[in-house]
């Protein structure tokens, strides 16, 4: 129930900012709008034990993160993301109420001081519209959605990532890479041209970079989860959801694409559950380098069946959730080819 209350509140409180942020206003809000730090009498709402749980006094450190205590906005934008359930209710509209009590000046401050893949996930968990942020929080949006990025350097600084997207202020499914390039940090020059192998589009556009130890290879993610997919089994199909990862390594003083062939799963033609299911979404994504030439990475599908189900004496055909997990070790050659060893994982 109070999670219910809870959640009716934080709908009330955005909804009555929806209109100024249409016509254009800035969004406000007070401290009134936290977290009360009177106690309940009902006890401890699901995000006071959730965040509890995690060190986090949630009315106490949230008013801190709002004042701009980089180690509490750390932790609740952290909390904020993995709250599930009743927590996750609680605490949604809770971020945007925390930004615009920042203030564009300490937003930045302290999302600069953040790696990329941090912000990235404070971008989305705020669901801020870029034209919106640009026109209140300037320096919060040259961060956030910037239309060019360079990052993910290289372990000995020499290397880096050049992305270009389509619409810096747009997220939406056109939104896409326009270019991707690993270069030389110092000069900018091009070492290699990554823009074939990158699909990120959307929310996941900027993607992800797993450089080896030695700075000599570095396995790039990008994801195109844009595709509104709605029943697998309609006509037409929606297109599966996708991650993959591409790895280049350093050859004289450029890069060139290693080989993987991470397209077709050993064994694949004897996994009779798999005739005739719907493939929802295939990820293959960079976890963490063994040796400077040896990367392990995981490929995970996801399908959807039509198959029989027996209840007591009755069949009758239902839809089944299947699914493939394997690790994938791949040890890497001078001759930018790769040798991988395929392990079905079960957890």
């Amino acid at each position: 129930m109070k999670a219910v209350l809870a959640t009716t509140l934080v709908i009330a409180l955005l909804a009555a900012h929806v209109r100024a942020e249409d016509e254009g206003e800035r969004r406000q809000f007070t401290e009134e709008d936290l977290p009360s730090l009177e106690k309940d009498p009902a006890g401890p709402s699901e995000i006071d034990e959730f965040a509890g749980r995690r060190g986090f006094h949630y009315a106490r450190d949230t008013r801190r993160a709002a004042r701009g205590d980089f180690k509490a906005l750390k932790k609740f934008f952290e909390i904020a993301k993995d709250a599930d359930g009743a927590a996750a209710e609680i605490i949604s509209g809770m971020p945007t109420v925390v930004y615009h009590l920042l203030g564009d000046e300490k937003f930045s401050n302290f999302l600069r001081t953040q790696p990329l893949p941090y912000r990235m996930m404070v971008r989305n968990l705020i669901g801020a519209d870029g034209r919106y942020l640009s026109r209140h929080f300037p320096l919060t949006t040259s961060l956030l959605f910037a239309r060019e990025i360079v990052a993910w350097d290289s372990p000995n600084g020499l290397y880096a990532i050049r992305k270009v997207f389509s619409d810096g202020l747009e997220l939406a499914a056109d939104s896409k890479v326009e270019r991707a390039e690993l270069i030389e940090k110092k000069s900018g020059r091009v070492l290699c041209d990554l823009t074939a192998d990158d699909i990120g589009t959307g929310v996941e556009r900027e993607g992800e970079a797993l450089w080896s130890p030695d700075s000599k290879r570095v396995a790039c993610l990008s994801s195109d989860l844009s595709v509104e997919q709605g029943n697998l089994f309609s006509t037409p199909r929606p297109a599966p959801l996708r991650k993959q990862t591409a790895v280049y390594q350093l050859s004289g003083d450029t890069f060139g694409r290693v080989d993987l062939s991470l397209g077709k799963v050993p064994g694949r033609e004897n996994d009779v559950e798999l005739e005739g299911a719907i493939l929802g979404h295939v990820y293959i994504e960079p976890e963490r380098w063994l040796k400077p030439n040896v990367l392990v990475l995981t490929r995970h599908e996801y399908y959807r069946k039509i198959m029989p189900t027996k209840v007591d004496n009755l069949t009758f055909d239902s839809i089944h959730d299947l699914a493939r997990w394997y690790e994938i070790t791949a040890t890497i050659h001078q001759d930018g080819k790769a040798t991988t060893v395929w392990k079905p994982r079960r957890d």
